[in-house]
C-alpha cells in the first residue's frame, strides 16, 4: 500500500471546510428549508391558570394540532420529520414484535388454578392444630378465656371440615386423632374456666366413642372434676371405673388412682378404708408419700401395731440415691477431682440431695407422730423408734432422733429428762455434740442459770465453728451482763455464717436500739422485715426506732400496721395513747388509751391517765368509775380511795367525800394525807370537834413518820415544815388527783429486757402552795391535785365557818403561816 494510500483522512479536513455549518445563518436556502420544517412553528398556550409551565411535558406543554393530521395535538410530536419503520416515540407498550403478551393472557397461571379437596382438607388440618396451639399456649400463661375462644373456634372448623369430607365423599380420610386432639383441648379449657358440667359432657363424649384407643382413662379427668366440685362419692365411683378400664401394663397410672382414691376416703372421714388404699400402693410400689399417710391413718384410729409396721415398710422404701458413694471417691488425678466437684453441683445432683432430705424428714416426721403412743412410756417409744432407724439404711438420723426427743421432754415441762438426754451426746460427733451443746445452753438460760449457758454455748462454738445459734447464745449471755460490745461483736460473726438468722438481725436491733444507734438498728429491723414480712415483734421495733427518733407520723403508720395485724394488743394501743399524748393530741391519745383499758381494764398506768384526763375536761364523775375499779384491783394502795374522795368533793358530795376519808382512815391510820384532808372537810362541814380530833392525830402521826425517818437516818434530822390548811378558804381549796407529766409507758414485751429506766412518773400532792408526799405501804408515788377549784357551797344556817381549830389545842406548828 503506498503513501496515499495509508492516509486515507488526509483530506477529511478539507472536506470539513467545504461542508462548514459555521454560516448556515446567512445562507437562504438553509433558511427557506428551516421555514417548512417543525421548529418555527407556532407554540399553543397551555389553559391551566395558575400552575408552572413545563416545557416538554405532556401536563404543562401542548403542541398545536397539524393540519391534515387529526389526532394528534394530544400526543407527542416525534422530534423529526421522518418516521422510522416500525418504532415510534411514544410507544406505551412493550417491544413484542411477535405478539407472544397475547399468547401468555390466555394461558391460566398457578394462582388460578382451583384446589383440589385434598388440599383444601390438609389446610383446613393445618389451621385447627394452630389454633389448638395457641390454646394451649393461652392456657399455660394462664390467660383461660382466650384458649377457650380459640378452643371453641377448632372445634366448630373441626366441624366444618367434618361436613366438608362427607360432601366431598372423603369421610374415609378423616384424621381421628385431630378429632381427639380438639375434643380433649375443649374439655381441659371448660376445666380452666370452671364451667365443670360442660366439662364433664366433653369428656363424656370421648369416653362414649369406641373410636379413640384408651379413652378410658379419662375418667380420672371427670373424677378430678367431681372433686372441684365436691361430690366426692361420684368422684370415687369415677376414679373406680377408671381403675377397672386400666390395664395391668399401666403401673403407675393404677398406683396414683388408688392414691387419689385414699385420699378421698381421708376426706371422707373413712380411715379404714383409706389405710387399706395405701396399704395397697405400698404392697405395689413403696412409696414415702402413701407410707406416711397409712401411718397418718393408723394413727387416728390408734392401731399401735399397724403404725410399727407402716413405720418399719417406710424405712424399707428405696431411693436409688448413691450420692455418697458416688462422690467421696478421691484420686490423685486432678482432673478428675475437678470433674468430681463440677459433678456434685449439678442440677442432678441438687434433685437427689433434695429427694434424701425429703426422706430423712418424712422419717424423722413419723417418728415423732408415733413414738409418744406406741409404747407404755415417752422414752421407750423413741428407744423403739431408733432402733429401728438404726438397723436400716437411715442409720445417721438415729441421734437427730434422739435430740427430737430432747425437744419433747422440754415441750413436755420435763426439763430434767431433756438435759439428761442432751448430755449423752457430749463426747460424741462434732455437729451432733454442737447440736445438744446449743440446745442445753438454751435450757440453762430460760432457767436463769447463765454461767451454765455460756459455758455450753462456749462448747457447741468450738464443736462447730459455723454454728450461728451458739454465736447467739454466747451474745444473749452478753447482754445480761450489759456487755453490749461483746454482744454486738458475736451477733455479727453469727451473721456472717448466716446472713438470714431471724434472731441474730433481731437481737443485733435490740443492741444498737440500746446504744442509741438509731439508724443502724433501724437497718437491721428492715432487713428482718424483708425475711419475715408480717412479723409483729418487728414491726413494733422498727415504729418504736421511728419514735425514739422523734418522727411521730411514720412511727403510728407502723403501730397502725401491726394493729391491723394484732388488734387487740393493749400494750401498742397504749404506746399509741401515750405518743399522741406527748404531741397534745388528746382526742386521740383518750380514744387509744380507752381502746386499751378494754382490752386491759387492770393496767394502773391507763386509769391513771383516763381518770386525770376526765378531771381536765371538768368530768369527775366519770373519773370515779375508772379510780374505783382501780380500787377493787388493788385495796391496798390508798391512793386510789383518796383519788375517788377528792373527786367527790370535786363534784360537791361533800358528806360522800367525809365518809371516804373517815374509811380511808380507819384502813390506813398512819396515812398523813388522809389525815390533813380529814382536817380541811371537817373544818369545811363545821365539825369542829372532828377537825380536832383529826389534827391531834394528824400531829401524831407526823412525829412518829420524823422519829421513824431520824432512827433510820442514824442521825438527828430536820424536819420539813409543816403548813396547815386551816386558815385557807374552805371552798377554794385545792384536792389530789393522779397526773404524770411525761408519762413513758413500759416497753414493748418484745424488748423488755434490754429497756429500763423508762418509765417516770411524777406524781405529786399539791395543798394549796404546799407540797406533800404521800407515804403508802405498797410505793412511794407523788401526786399532782388537778380537781381544781371547788364548786361553792351554798351558804346555809346549819353551820357558822370557823377558820381556827383553837390554838391551846392543836399548836402553833398547824397553824398558816
Amino acid at each position: 500500500m503506498t503513501a496515499v494510500d495509508r492516509n486515507i483522512y488526509g483530506s477529511y479536513n478539507n472536506y470539513l471546510s467545504v461542508y462548514s455549518t459555521g454560516d448556515l445563518e446567512h445562507d437562504d436556502f438553509f433558511r427557506e428549508n428551516l421555514k417548512s420544517g417543525y421548529s418555527f412553528r407556532p407554540i399553543g398556550t397551555p389553559r391551566l391558570h395558575g400552575s408552572s409551565m413545563r416545557l416538554g411535558t405532556s401536563s404543562g406543554f401542548h403542541r398545536g394540532s397539524t393540519t391534515g393530521r387529526p389526532g394528534t395535538g394530544a400526543l407527542s410530536r416525534p422530534m423529526t420529520a421522518v418516521r422510522g419503520a416500525g418504532f415510534t416515540s411514544a410507544a406505551r407498550q412493550a417491544f413484542d414484535p411477535l405478539n407472544m403478551g397475547s399468547a401468555m393472557r390466555n394461558f391460566p397461571s398457578e394462582a388460578e388454578k382451583e384446589e383440589t379437596p385434598e388440599e383444601k382438607i390438609k389446610q383446613a388440618e393445618r389451621r385447627i392444630m394452630t389454633l389448638i396451639e395457641e390454646s394451649a399456649k393461652a392456657a399455660y400463661e394462664k390467660n383461660v378465656k382466650v384458649a377457650l375462644e380459640r378452643a371453641r373456634e377448632a372445634s366448630s372448623r373441626e366441624r366444618a371440615l367434618i361436613t366438608f369430607q362427607e360432601q366431598a365423599g372423603l369421610s374415609d380420610s378423616h384424621n381421628i386423632n385431630l378429632t381427639f386432639a380438639v375434643i380433649f383441648n375443649l374439655a381441659c379449657q371448660y376445666s380452666n374456666n370452671g364451667m365443670y358440667p360442660d366439662a364433664i359432657k366433653t369428656y363424656q363424649a370421648i369416653t362414649k366413642n369406641g373410636n379413640f384407643s384408651n379413652s378410658a382413662r379419662l375418667k380420672m379427668n371427670i373424677g378430678n372434676i367431681y372433686v372441684k366440685m365436691g361430690d366426692l362419692p361420684q368422684a370415687i365411683k369415677m376414679y373406680r371405673m377408671a381403675l377397672d378400664q386400666t390395664t395391668t401394663a399401666q403401673k403407675y397410672l393404677r398406683i396414683k388412682i388408688m392414691h387419689n382414691i385414699g385420699m378421698l376416703f381421708v376426706q371422707m372421714g373413712r380411715l379404714e378404708e383409706a389405710a387399706n388404699s395405701f396399704e395397697w400402693v405400698m404392697r405395689e410400689k413403696p412409696d414415702l408419700k402413701a407410707g406416711m399417710h397409712a401411718i397418718l391413718c393408723h394413727f387416728a384410729l390408734s392401731h399401735t401395731d399397724k403404725m410399727k409396721k407402716g413405720f418399719l415398710e417406710l424405712l424399707d422404701v428405696p431411693l436409688h440415691i448413691d450420692h455418697d458413694d458416688k462422690y467421696s471417691i478421691s484420686t490423685d488425678d486432678i482432673a478428675a477431682n475437678i470433674l468430681n466437684e463440677i459433678v456434685k453441683s449439678d442440677d442432678l445432683s441438687k434433685l437427689e440431695r433434695e429427694l434424701k432430705a425429703h426422706a430423712e424428714k418424712t422419717i424423722l416426721n413419723a417418728a415423732n407422730l408415733i413414738a409418744p403412743v406406741i409404747e407404755e412410756t415417752l422414752a421407750e417409744g423413741f428407744a423403739w423408734c431408733a432402733d429401728a432407724i438404726k438397723s436400716s439404711a437411715y442409720s445417721p438420723l438415729a441421734t437427730n432422733l434422739e435430740i427430737n426427743k430432747a425437744m419433747v421432754f422440754l415441750h413436755n415441762r420435763q426439763v430434767r429428762m431433756a438435759i439428761d438426754s442432751l448430755k449423752v451426746f457430749e463426747n460424741q460427733d462434732t455437729k451432733i455434740n454442737s447440736s445438744a451443746s446449743t440446745v442445753l445452753s438454751f435450757i440453762h438460760f430460760l432457767r436463769g442459770e447463765y454461767d451454765l449457758a455460756e459455758k455450753y454455748a462456749e462448747a457447741a462454738k468450738s464443736a462447730d465453728n459455723y454454728n450461728a445459734a451458739a454465736y447467739v447464745n454466747l451474745s444473749a449471755c452478753s447482754i445480761i451482763k450489759h456487755e453490749f460490745d461483746n454482744a454486738k461483736n458475736l451477733l455479727s460473726s453469727a451473721l456472717e455464717h448466716d446472713p438470714n438468722h431471724v434472731q441474730a438481725l433481731y437481737n443485733l436491733g435490740l443492741v444498737y436500739k440500746k446504744q442509741r444507734l438509731l439508724d443502724e438498728a433501724l437497718e437491721c429491723f428492715w432487713k428482718l422485715k424483708n425475711i419475715i414480712q408480717y412479723d409483729p415483734l418487728t414491726l413494733y421495733q422498727i415504729g418504736h426506732v421511728y419514735q425514739l427518733s422523734g418522727d411521730v407520723e411514720p412511727a403510728s403508720e407502723w403501730y397502725n400496721q401491726l394493729l391491723g395485724i394484732i388488734p387487740s394488743d393493749p400494750g401498742l394501743l397504749q404506746k399509741l395513747g401515750e405518743m399522741y399524748d406527748n404531741v397534745q393530741d388528746k382526742q386521740l391519745a383518750y380514744q387509744y388509751y380507752s381502746d386499751s383499758y378494754r382490752f386491759y381494764p387492770a393496767n394502773f398506768k391507763v386509769i391513771d391517765w383516763i381518770g386525770s384526763y376526765f378531771i381536765s375536761m371538768q368530768v369527775a364523775e366519770k373519773a370515779i368509775v375508772y379510780f374505783q375499779e382501780a380500787v377493787e384491783l388493788a385495796p391496798d394502795q390508798p391512793k386510789w380511795r383518796l383519788l375517788v374522795a377528792a373527786c367527790l368533793r370535786k363534784i360537791g358530795q361533800f358528806q360522800e367525800a367525809f365518809a371516804a376519808y373517815k374509811t380511808i382512815h380507819q384502813r390506813f391510820p398512819d396515812n398523813i394525807e388522809c389525815l390533813k384532808f380529814l382536817v380541811r372537810i371537817s373544818n369545811d362541814l363545821g365539825l369542829n370537834k372532828d377537825a380536832q380530833t383529826y389534827a391531834s392525830e394528824l400531829r401524831k402521826a407526823e412525829k412518829a413518820k420524823e422519829n421513824k425517818e431520824r432512827q433510820g437516818s442514824g442521825r438527828p434530822g430536820t424536819t420539813s415544815s409543816r403548813r396547815s390548811n386551816s386558815g385557807t378558804s374552805s371552798r377554794g381549796g385545792s384536792e389530789m388527783s393522779l397526773f404524770s407529766e411525761n408519762r413513758k409507758s413500759p416497753a414493748f414485751h418484745g424488748d423488755h429486757a434490754l429497756q429500763n429506766g423508762d418509765v417516770r412518773s411524777n406524781h405529786i400532792l399539791r395543798t394549796d402552795s404546799s407540797e406533800f408526799t404521800l407515804d403508802t405501804s405498797t410505793q412511794d408515788t407523788n401526786y399532782v391535785d388537778l380537781v381544781g377549784m371547788l364548786p361553792t357551797r351554798p351558804m346555809t344556817a346549819a353551820g357558822k365557818r370557823d377558820d381556827d381549830f383553837g390554838d391551846e389545842e392543836l399548836g402553833e406548828d398547824l397553824l398558816p403561816e
